[in-house]
């Protein structure tokens, strides 16, 4: 039986990396009406390398001229806010990649504007959708390791390894390790409360050779007698991924250097011992979770969980990160 969203039209802005795989998981969770748009002809042309049935357009403007039900916004971040409000204004539905913004500008007129047009906007904060780290959530939630205090997170990885291309992409020149934000986030989720302090050091350390920020470290204090620490570098050999919950009843640790395979690992207190959970996981499973959450809220009216207004939080902290001396 063919799903009522399945049937929407979806536009993703942007043939990036991130824009072919939402193409990709689009066509997998059967969207048969998909196009996507980018003034690079390359990029165009790889888009439809790997998916042959999109349908696709030079300019943002010629492909809105089409009416999509749904617009997907992958493109780089300064930009999200005037096109997520252009995309609203042809009548769209908008799922925009994170960060929201590169800046708090705008973002009240957008959610005032997609208030008063009655679209949904949902903001692509992913880990909030993979498996070991929702587990986690869940497990704290439960109170396994009793009140959260602190929480430490980190993430590194060598850019030139990932990306061989590093230095024309648009992190390298300008978000740096920022652009690895989902930490920030996380930590924001999993504390549950508003950030009361930022205090920051970034700056570029390594010798890959980029001018934004290789290394980002940050401490947040929250309202409520909880901390966290965020470490975020482009440079780390090997990858790292990992999460410290620190409770006032024991310690949960969610690690996951490898997209096909995560840790879960929990310590109670009263128990006196470590339970540890491996699980297999696929990079874009998480993709697909959230796709398909903005597609059915869309017909279902299923609330949304990573809004305009969760989307702040981090984007907040990234600014008043970004702010301070180096």
């Amino acid at each position: 039986m063919v799903e009522e969203w399945q049937k929407l039209s979806v536009l993703i802005a942007g043939c990036g990396s991130i824009g072919k795989r939402h193409a990709r998981v689009l066509t997998r969770l059967g969207i048969t009406d998909l196009r996507a748009c980018d003034p690079i002809p390359a990029q165009r042309d790889a888009m439809h390398a790997q998916t042959p049935a999109v349908k696709l357009y030079d300019s943002f403007d010629a492909a809105l001229n089409d009416a999509p039900d749904t617009v997907w916004i992958c493109t780089p971040p300064e930009l999200h806010v005037p096109m997520a409000m252009q995309a609203i204004r042809a009548g769209a539905h908008v799922f925009c990649e994170k960060p929201l913004s590169d800046s708090l500008e705008g973002i009240e007129d957008l959610a005032a504007l997609a208030d008063a047009r009655g679209k949904r906007v949902m903001v692509g904060l992913c880990f909030r959708y993979h498996e070991g780290l929702r587990r986690a959530k869940k497990y704290l939630d439960e109170g396994r390791i009793g009140r959260l205090v602190s929480v430490r997170a980190l993430m590194g990885e060598h850019l030139p390894d990932v990306r061989p291309d590093y230095r024309t992409l648009f992190s390298a020149q300008r978000t740096g390790a920022f652009n690895l934000m989902h930490d920030i986030d996380l930590a924001i989720w999993f504390a549950g409360q508003s950030v009361r302090v930022v205090h920051a050091i970034s700056g570029t350390y390594s010798d890959i050779g980029i001018t934004a920020p290789d290394v980002v470290e940050i401490l947040m204090g929250f309202e409520n007698r909880c901390v966290a620490s965020v470490h975020l570098d482009f440079f780390q050999r090997p990858r790292r991924r990992q999460i410290e919950l620190l409770g006032t009843e024991g310690t949960l640790i969610v690690e996951f250097a490898r997209w096909d395979r995560c840790t879960v690992s929990t310590f109670p207190a009263a128990q006196g011992a470590w339970h540890i959970e491996e699980m297999t996981t696929d990079r874009d499973d998480m993709f697909i979770a959230e796709d398909r959450e903005f597609l059915q809220s869309i017909v279902e009216g299923k609330p949304i969980v990573c809004t305009i207004a969760e989307a702040r939080k981090s984007l907040e902290v990234v600014v008043a990160a970004q702010s301070q001396t180096r």
